[in-house]
């Protein structure tokens, strides 16, 4: 189905509308009062969850990064090279979902008018959708580069015969639209679980430093940190697992997906913390990459002993992954993890794991808030982006040294008189150490440049290749638009 379908056909709508409440959104008796728009809103933020690469399974970017592998075909093939605009599976996925959601956020927009709540609130709601859309709308461009921007919504509209592609720039000028307007009318408060003001200015960094706009993105992350409504949570491994990250200390995590079970559950602990199942796992690469505990690399540490390759490594490798010889082990309380056949790499990841529902099963219930933005993302946005504008000054030592002394982590602050260079590779480690596995590594990858460099001299379990050309910096937009749009909207080599 072409894109045009999706945002124009009301035939269409149960293609995109997956779930209650957005069923009534056609009905001429909705949109009487704020009940109806706040039914509404949680329709929008239901989009969130959409599958493979979304929502709990975020982590299936990390399989194409050197931080894991993902087994599951259509990934692992993408990793292998196998991108073309005929492509099943992510390719065309990762394009039609971002849209039917983006499809949704316009048809809120284009309705909240009709509750007359007057502008405040009206401006309030929108501006939780329009973060949403500039969400959808990031992912779309890191993906796939310049596509189309539309604002019409998902049903109602007539069929359109055309809808042109937009340069990369102008999606960015309408994502960065969109953030300003929220982040001017929503509230200027700590996260609970909904957008908030600090949400929307995390997102704007995170879209500024993705393009290079280094000392914009330094400016509107700075604006969080000088907000002062943020802060790291002590609780490094709780911050992904209930309850602790929905306790009233957490200040850290600036925007999740809400889960409540037994209605709003997934099934992230089955279908990574599962040894018979882990669809995405760690791999050495990372492991190897954590320092020692006294910060340095294991390959000049004297802390280094091959013989207990994990003893006396930086804190977050033992959050974040099930090394050999991890106790105690989820499965076996009183014994130690030892790899199996069905885990491939020799690894697992414990980050977001809830020990807790083990031993897991096809029918284990999960549902534990999965974290989009957070307070440490923020800082080393701002580290990354300082940096490259400035220089690292005592700013940008700050930030990360903030990080790296979060309690239970406590590790040794950066070494003084680092050049710029230095920092900038200081940096992206920090990045990779403390958010393995949030679905960050393969757009650090490919935003760095160094993403067929590093992603095309790995093995995956098995033998095969990765396989990562100078075209598949960006994906192809799938053949069903091509078909409409003409050959000319393609991406180059595709």
């Amino acid at each position: 189905m072409s894109l045009v379908c999706i945002i124009s056909v009301a035939g269409c709508k149960k293609e995109f509308i997956n779930r209650n409440p957005l069923d009534t959104y056609a009905s001429e008796n909705f949109w009487r009062d704020e009940n109806d728009v706040k039914i509404g809103i949680a329709g929008v933020y239901a989009t969130l969850n959409r599958g493979e690469g979304f929502g709990p399974f975020l982590v299936w970017w990390d399989g194409l990064s050197d931080d894991g592998f993902v087994w599951s075909a259509p990934w692992q093939n993408t990793g292998q090279g196998q991108v073309e605009a005929t492509s099943t599976g992510p390719i065309q996925d990762v394009y039609y979902n971002n849209y039917r959601s983006i499809g949704v956020c316009n048809y809120f927009l284009a309705n909240i008018g009709k509750a007359n709540l007057g502008d405040a609130k009206t401006n309030s709601y929108s501006a939780e959708v329009r973060f949403l859309r500039a969400y959808y709308y990031l992912q779309l461009t890191e993906i796939y580069g310049g596509v189309i921007i539309t604002e019409k919504p998902a049903v109602l509209e007539d069929i359109q015969t055309n809808l042109p592609r937009s340069s990369k720039a102008d999606v960015v000028k309408f994502m960065l639209q969109d953030l300003d307007f929220a982040i001017a009318n929503l509230p200027n408060t700590a996260y609970t679980d909904r957008a908030v003001k600090g949400s929307a200015q995390a997102l704007k960094a995170r879209v500024l430093l993705y393009n290079e706009r280094w000392a914009e993105a330094a400016a509107a992350a700075n604006e969080v940190i000088t907000s002062t409504k943020f802060s790291l949570f002590n609780d490094f491994r709780g911050m992904f697992i209930k309850p602790q990250q929905r306790s009233a200390a957490n200040t850290e995590v600036m925007f999740s997906i809400r889960f409540q079970a037994p209605n709003l559950t997934h099934q992230y602990d089955y279908r990574i913390g599962w040894p018979s199942f882990a669809t995405v796992q760690a791999l050495g690469l990372l492991v190897e990459s954590y320092e020692a505990t006294d910060g340095l690399p294991i390959t000049s540490s004297p802390l280094y002993n091959p013989a207990r390759p994990y003893d006396k490594r930086d804190p977050r490798l033992r959050y974040n992954v099930y090394t050999p010889g991890h106790k105690p082990w989820l499965y076996a309380p009183d014994s130690a993890f030892t790899p199996m056949v069905e885990v491939r790499t020799g690894f697992m990841i414990r980050k977001g794991i809830d020990e807790t529902r083990s031993p897991y099963g096809y029918n284990t219930i999960s549902d534990q808030d999965i974290v989009l933005l957070r307070y440490a993302d923020v800082l080393l946005m701002y580290a990354e982006a300082q940096n490259e504008a400035t220089g690292p000054d005592a700013s940008v030592y700050a930030a990360v040294n903030q990080v790296r002394a979060r309690p239970g982590v406590n590790m040794p602050p950066l070494p003084a008189g680092l050049s710029k260079d230095q920092m900038r590779i200081r940096v992206r480690q920090e990045r990779r150490s403390e958010l393995a596995f949030e679905g960050l590594r393969f757009f650090d990858l490919k935003r760095w440049k160094i993403a067929k460099d590093v992603l095309s001299n790995i093995t995956n379990p098995g033998g095969a290749k990765r396989k990562f050309d100078d075209k598949h910096y960006v994906w192809p937009i799938p053949q069903a638009e091509i078909n409409i749009l003409g050959s000319g909207s393609q991406n180059p080599g595709y």
